[in-house]
């Protein structure tokens, strides 16, 4: 086994401290482990609280950056939606999971409402962009 996934598993087993699903996500750039986290979502009672989130956030934190475009995110357990989009967004290179989800939640999705341009909001977002690629 990987050497990264095994720490991965020690990580998870941390969450069994505080009654947490046993997860947990390394995040490794050039053969370097940025940062561990695991799930702590009963213990800080955080629905965000997921093991790859704490790791994305501590590596962030660490690089100063939420740029993590050449790292590789092992992972106990297959992602989340959540945690998946958290990945993208954070531009993870790779994900190397141990565990397949065995169910994927299909929660209902809440109601939403779109409400006309509040305020010029949509000319704020452009400006910014375009100031932001000058």
């Amino acid at each position: 086994m990987d050497k990264y996934m095994k720490l991965a598993i020690k990580e998870a087993k941390k969450s069994l401290k505080t009654n947490d699903v046993p997860i947990g996500a390394v995040i490794v750039e050039n053969n370097k482990i940025i940062s561990k986290g695991h799930n702590t979502r009963e213990k800080t009672h955080q629905i965000t609280k997921h093991a790859e989130i704490n790791a994305i956030n501590k590596a962030c934190k660490k690089k100063k950056t939420w740029h993590l475009n050449e790292c590789t995110l092992y992972t106990t357990l297959e992602p989340c939606n959540m945690c998946m989009e958290a990945i993208k967004q954070a531009r993870i290179k790779c994900i190397i999971y141990a565990a397949d989800q065995q169910k994927h939640v299909n929660l209902k999705q809440p109601k939403s409402i779109k409400m006309n341009d509040v305020e010029n909001y949509s000319q704020l977002l452009k400006t910014f962009f375009k100031n932001q690629r000058k």
